[in-house]
This record gives C-alpha cells, sequence and structure tokens, in this order.
C-alpha cells in the first residue's frame, strides 16, 4: 500500500496543488463551486487506488480483498466521466455576447469578456476535468491490461464497453437524479426512482456517454503506447 501511495504521489500533490488554487478562487470568486471541484477530483481519483489495491491484494492472492477493491473501483469509476459535466457551470458566465454591427464591416459583433474571473474559472474548472478523465483512464487502462492476460483481447473490450455503458448510466443517475457512488448502500430508494426515471433521454445519455469513455479510453491507450515506444528509443 505505501508503494502505491509512493507511485502516485505527484498526482496526489497535483491535488493538494489544485486545493489552494481553488480556496484562493473561492475567496476571489465567492463561490461554493470550487470546493464541489475539489471533492469531485477526489472523487475520480479513488478509482484509481481502488483498483492498483485489487491488484495488489490479487498478487499475495487474497482473491477476497481484490474482488472488494474491484468492486469499489467499479462502483466509484463512473465518478471520472462525471467531471466532464462539470463544465456546465460555466453557463453563468457571459464570456461573450453578440451586437449589432454596421453593414459590410469587418467587425460581427462578437464581443468576448475581458473579466480575468470569468476565464480563470474556466481554466480551474479545465484543468479539473482533465484530472479526473486521466485519472479515470489510467485505472481503466490497469484493469485492461489484467484482462488480456487472463482472457482473449475482444472480450477483455467487449468487458471494457460493459464497464463503460454502467458508467454512462451511473453519470446519467448522478447528474439528473442526484445519487452519489455511496447511495448503493439504499438500494431500494435508488432503484425506485431510477426506473422511474428511465426514459429515452436516458437511454440516449448513457450511450452517449459510453461512447465518450470507449473514445478516452482508445485515445488514452494510443497515448500510452507512443509514449512507451518513444522511451524505448531513448
Amino acid at each position: 500500500m505505501t508503494f502505491i501511495l509512493k507511485k502516485y504521489s505527484g498526482l496526489l500533490f497535483f491535488l493538494l496543488g489544485y486545493l489552494i488554487l481553488c480556496l484562493l478562487m473561492s475567496i476571489k470568486d465567492l463561490s461554493f463551486l470550487y470546493v464541489m471541484m475539489v471533492w469531485n477530483m477526489l472523487l475520480a481519483a479513488l478509482p484509481l487506488f481502488f483498483i492498483e489495491f485489487s491488484m495488489l491484494q490479487y498478487r499475495k492472492n487474497k482473491y477476497i480483498g481484490a474482488i472488494v477493491f474491484g468492486i469499489l473501483w467499479l462502483i466509484f469509476f463512473p465518478n471520472s466521466a462525471y467531471m466532464i459535466t462539470d463544465l456546465i457551470h460555466i453557463h453563468s458566465e457571459k464570456l461573450l455576447w453578440i451586437e449589432a454591427s454596421t453593414r459590410y464591416s469587418f467587425n460581427t459583433g462578437t464581443i468576448y469578456s475581458t473579466e480575468i474571473v470569468k476565464w480563470v474559472k474556466l481554466l480551474v474548472i479545465g484543468i479539473g476535468v482533465i484530472y479526473g478523465i486521466l485519472m479515470g483512464m489510467e485505472s481503466l487502462n490497469i484493469f485492461y491490461r489484467f484482462l488480456n492476460k487472463k482472457i482473449p483481447k475482444l472480450i477483455s473490450f467487449l468487458l471494457i464497453a460493459g464497464v463503460s455503458l454502467i458508467s454512462g448510466f451511473a453519470v446519467y443517475i448522478g447528474r439528473f437524479l442526484r445519487f452519489n457512488s455511496w447511495d448503493l448502500l439504499m438500494p431500494i430508494a435508488l432503484l425506485r426512482e431510477v426506473f422511474t426515471n428511465i426514459n429515452r433521454f436516458a437511454i440516449e445519455f448513457t450511450v452517449s456517454f459510453a461512447g465518450f469513455i470507449m473514445i478516452m479510453f482508445l485515445l488514452y491507450n494510443l497515448f500510452s503506447k507512443v509514449m512507451v515506444e518513444a522511451s524505448k528509443q531513448e
């Protein structure tokens, strides 16, 4: 466990730095959003540690522990993809608007805000989104590499697609029904709300986000291979 924490110490220090940045922004902007962003980033980081702990337990032949941490990984993994929805919080900031312009004028009428706090807010949210997605993709990649050692690649890929579908639906539940990962401890209330709110949009949203997760995973996987090849050539 100490080895895992040391391995990802840089990412943890980055999270600490982000916390300080958000505290400064919350003082400047007087918004609770930045506290929420740190919390969401923490939740998005947990899957990486859960899958690492699961692999560690597996290598020690402690299969019950491996299964427990594996389930925790699956439960918290959707928090990574959920981070992309935090971009909606920039909607209240007027970063550009359209004003009438004279005919044949080179000025299109598009005016951009020059209030730096609004642009920094966009950057802070963007950093959180990128961090969360990268942490999630690394955890998914660890799971994928583990599967490839045990089963054919096609089946591994199908299982990743299944995880993506589950996660896409979990993002829908989190964003629209406002449930969290720990609400699984109250399954009856959760299932009642889920079945009540199943509709066409829920399916479309789930499939869209599952596709997004798969695309991010494939992109992350390609970049990882490029980086490995580059390191070999050095």
